[in-house]
């Protein structure tokens, strides 16, 4: 197996049988650890066949009703800490939210939680080259480790479109007109199993070329630094050092390089990497 695949089978390791559907309504919403739907049970939440239900309602009173059940969560030490950032709960990542939940619980109770991460080119006479960043060091998760260029979750409330822009310009310093030419290439879509519950993660990926000139500043904190890599040496971190970049960025790099033929069909594992990258159902 090599490293490329070490990577998907990270973000793809769960065993289904671990969780329990919950629904709002009979609309299917989020899959949660056993341990977590036995308090659900006690917080309003009903048997309903071999998962949970929550009563549907208006948009704002089941919102409501999940930032109490999340409280009752962080009292009973099974939810992180509220966030401040809401997400919302979708039944497909296409649909239109029931609710709303704060990000720092979307794990605990596996909701389609939907974000982007952006590959900054840049092109030059001796070879295509990457800008990765390097995540602060005192950032509450992943600290130090490599990242995409910009990256981000995609919380209620703005577009794909808007929330590129931001944070191509909270976290890279990127200008509006330039993040605006950057160009959608697709969806990476994975469930991973964590110890807080399932990560059900859907991103956006795009690839933003960049003049050789231009050079991104950290602005928000959440980045220590940026380095411009050659391709090469972004395809060697990746498959030989599975512990450098942020887990999920391997991904969107993979994805890249199958792309751009950096790696090619006769790579062996070629066929599983270009299929592991797409869940049919997130």
């Amino acid at each position: 197996m090599s490293g490329y695949l070490h990577h998907l089978r990270i973000c793809n390791a769960h065993n289904p049988e671990d969780y329990r559907s919950w629904s709002i309504g009979a609309s299917e919403v989020g899959m949660v650890p056993h341990a977590i739907a036995d308090k659900l049970l006690q917080c309003g939440f009903s048997e309903n066949g071999s998962g949970l239900a929550l009563p549907a309602g208006p948009f704002e009173d089941v919102s409501k009703k999940l930032a109490e059940v999340s409280e009752r969560l962080r009292e009973a030490g099974l939810a992180a800490r509220a966030r401040g950032e809401f997400y919302p709960v979708l039944t497909h990542p296409d649909a239109e939210p029931l609710a709303v939940i704060d990000r720092g619980v979307a794990t605990e109770f596996g909701i389609v939680n939907k974000g982007f991460h952006l590959n900054g080119i840049v092109r030059r006479m001796d070879g295509t080259f990457m800008w990765v960043a390097r995540r602060a060091r005192d950032k509450a998760t992943y600290p130090g480790k490599l990242d995409n260029m910009v990256a981000g979750g995609h919380p209620a409330g703005i577009s794909a479109f808007d929330n590129l822009l931001k944070e191509c310009a909270e976290e890279a310093g990127i200008p509006a007109e330039i993040a605006a030419t950057a160009r959608p290439t697709g969806v990476i879509s994975y469930r991973m199993a964590v110890p807080a519950g399932l990560r059900r993660h859907m991103f956006y990926t795009y690839d933003l070329e960049l003049d050789p000139d231009f050079v991104p500043e950290a602005v928000d904190g959440e980045v220590e630094s940026f380095e411009l890599l050659p391709v090469g040496e972004v395809m060697r971190i990746v498959e030989s050092e599975p512990g450098a970049f942020k887990y999920n960025c391997n991904l969107a790099i993979i994805d890249f390089l199958l792309r751009h033929g950096f790696i090619a069909p006769d790579h062996p594992d070629y066929f599983e990497l270009a299929n592991g990258l797409r869940l049919r159902n997130v």
